[in-house]
């Protein structure tokens, strides 16, 4: 479970042109099979502009950014092993939508990342006399410029919105604000959503 919380306002919306902000929040804690801890805090803030040149066709543009920090704890052999991680991502992104019925969009999208910070690591090694403290800055050169190119659907209902779509190059992962190397997934790209409206 990943407690997780985001506020969106559309602070401006007349004729074609919506603006709108959201920031929010997402947390958790991974347990591994040696009983170790990894604990997760993400704060995306988002700007998004959307244009309606038509009654069917309309342009999304937007811009997000990700604050990461992180934690570890775990026990070795004797030693106790603490670490953090702090790492900031900024996406850009851009899509296209064109629809084809009251229910169904073809859609186009465009992900960018122009900037990645690098890792920074903070880590203590007790149970050694004196503790051991260490700081590492980790190279993130294979997170810049990652991007994606999706062509989808979205299927939209009364209560109910589906995004289905596959793309090329990175693996940007909706949920946790966050892109991975095209290399994980063999530079396919997938998007699946699901909202639901109460």
């Amino acid at each position: 479970v990943a407690p997780n919380l985001e506020l969106k306002s559309t602070f401006y919306d007349r004729k074609r042109l919506a603006l709108s902000a959201s920031a929010g929040f997402l947390t958790g804690t991974i347990l591994q099979t040696d009983n170790s801890k990894v604990r997760y805090f993400l704060m995306p803030i988002s700007l998004a502009a959307s244009v309606r040149i038509n009654s069917d066709v309309s342009v999304h543009l937007g811009t997000r950014f990700t604050a990461v920090t992180g934690g570890a704890n775990a026990q070795s052999g004797g030693d106790q092993i603490e670490g953090g991680l702090v790492i900031d991502f900024m996406q850009l992104w851009g899509m296209a939508e064109w629809r084809l019925s009251r229910v169904v969009a073809f859609t186009f999208t465009l992900r960018w990342v122009p900037y990645v910070s690098d890792a920074i690591v903070n880590g203590s090694l007790g149970g050694t006399n004196p503790t051991a403290d260490l700081r590492l800055a980790v190279n993130t050169d294979e997170f810049k410029n990652a991007f994606a190119v999706v062509p989808g659907f979205v299927f939209s209902w009364e209560r109910a919105n589906i995004r289905l779509g596959v793309g090329y190059s990175s693996f940007f992962v909706e949920g946790f604000f966050l892109a991975l190397p095209g290399e994980v997934l063999h530079n396919i790209s997938p998007e699946f959503d699901v909202f639901v409206r109460f």
